[in-house]
C-alpha cells in the first residue's frame, strides 16, 4: 500500500480527495469491483458525512488519525471481509441495522419472508393483537422489520448464539422495540417450550439452508467471513429446517401460519417433509428473481391439499394475488 496512505505518520499532507484516490486504487488492485464507490463509504463513515460530502471537501487535509482508521479498514475489505461487516452496518426493509461477524448480513431475498409475515399478521389483526415468533433471528431483521410495521404486533426472537442475539438486541434496542420483542436464547423451539410461551400467530424462520458440500463452493466473502453456524444446513441443506417442522406444531395456533426461507432448487424437498410433519402447504411464495423463496404452511388438513405438480401451478397466481394485497415497503 502506499506509503502516504499506509503510515498515519507520514510525511506531507493527505487531501481527502488524495486519499480516495490511493484507496480506490488499493481496492482495484485486491479485486474489489466498485472500488471509487467503497472507497468513499469507508471514509465518509469515519468523517461522519455523506458520500457527496466528500467532494466538497476534497481539498481538506485527513487528520492522521482519520487516515490510519480508514487504512485499518481498507486492509480489512482488501482482505475479503464484507464491506457490510467492515462499515458494522446494513440496511434492511428500510431500517438500518448493526451487523457483524457474529451474525449472517441481511439478504434483500429475505425480506419477501418479512413481507409475507407481515401480511398474514395483518390479516389476523385487524380487530386484536396478534403475535409472531422469529426462529433463528440473527440480526433481528426480520422480527424488526415486522414489529416496525405492524403496530399491533408482539413478537418473540430466538437464536442459538449468544453472540447475534447481542447484535439483535443492540438493534431491537436501536429501534426503540425492546417492549415489544423478547429475545430468548436456544436451540429452534425448546426456549419456547422452556419458558411456556402460548402459542404463536405466525412463526418466521430464515434457517440455514446451504448444503454442507456447496459450503465450499460459496464466495469468499461468505465463506470465509458469514458465521457457518447461519450457513450450513446439513449435507442436504434442509437438516434444521426439518427439525423445525417436526418441533413447531404445538407453538402455533391452530389459524397460524408458519412461514420458512428456503433456496433455490428446495421448494419440492420441504413440501415434502412438511407433509410427512403434518402440515399443509398454503403456498410457495417466488421472489423477484422466480426462485421458490418462502413456503407457507399450517398444521392440520387444508383445502390446498395437492399434488406438488399441481401445487407449483398455482404459484404464479399466489404471488400475484400477494402483490395485490401485500405490503408496500416503506408504508
Amino acid at each position: 500500500m502506499n506509503a502516504a496512505v499506509e503510515e498515519s505518520g507520514g510525511v506531507g499532507v493527505v487531501t481527502i480527495e488524495g486519499a480516495l484516490q490511493q484507496g480506490a486504487g488499493q481496492l482495484s488492485t485486491a479485486g474489489i469491483t466498485q472500488p471509487r464507490m467503497e472507497a468513499e463509504w469507508l471514509l465518509a463513515d469515519h468523517l461522519g458525512c455523506g458520500r457527496l460530502e466528500l467532494y466538497r471537501r476534497a481539498d481538506e487535509p485527513l487528520p492522521d488519525d482519520l487516515r490510519q482508521r480508514f487504512v485499518d479498514a481498507l486492509r480489512r475489505r482488501m482482505c475479503g471481509e464484507p464491506m457490510q461487516y467492515v462499515r458494522g452496518r446494513e440496511e434492511f426493509y428500510g431500517v438500518e441495522l448493526a451487523v457483524s461477524p457474529a451474525v449472517l448480513i441481511p439478504r434483500p431475498e429475505t425480506e419477501l419472508l418479512a413481507e409475507q409475515a407481515m401480511l398474514a399478521l395483518r390479516a389476523l389483526g385487524q380487530r386484536r393483537a396478534v403475535r409472531f415468533a422469529d426462529i433463528g433471528t440473527g440480526s433481528g431483521c426480520v422480527a424488526i422489520a415486522v414489529a416496525s410495521h405492524v403496530p399491533e404486533s408482539d413478537g418473540v426472537a430466538v437464536d442459538c448464539s449468544a453472540k447475534a442475539l447481542a447484535v439483535a438486541r443492540q438493534n431491537i434496542e436501536r429501534h426503540a422495540l425492546a417492549a415489544r420483542i423478547t429475545l430468548h436464547l436456544g436451540d429452534l423451539c425448546a426456549p419456547l417450550q422452556a419458558r411456556g410461551e402460548a402459542p404463536f400467530d405466525v412463526m418466521v424462520a430464515n434457517l440455514p439452508y446451504v448444503p454442507t458440500p456447496a459450503i465450499a463452493a460459496l464466495s469468499t466473502e461468505v465463506r470465509d467471513h458469514e458465521p457457518r453456524l447461519a450457513l450450513d444446513g446439513g449435507i442436504d441443506g434442509l437438516t434444521v429446517i426439518g427439525r423445525l417442522l417436526r418441533s413447531a406444531p404445538p407453538h402455533l395456533a391452530a389459524h397460524g401460519r408458519l412461514l420458512i426461507e428456503i433456496g433455490a432448487g428446495q421448494s419440492g424437498e420441504v413440501v415434502s417433509l412438511a407433509r410427512a410433519s403434518g402440515w399443509s402447504v398454503r403456498a410457495i411464495v417466488p421472489d423477484l428473481a422466480g426462485i421458490d423463496r418462502v413456503v407457507v404452511l399450517s398444521v392440520g388438513t387444508s383445502p390446498l391439499r395437492m399434488s406438488s405438480a399441481e401445487l407449483k401451478k398455482k404459484e404464479n397466481v399466489w404471488a400475484m394475488n400477494v402483490r395485490a394485497m401485500g405490503v408496500v415497503r416503506g408504508s
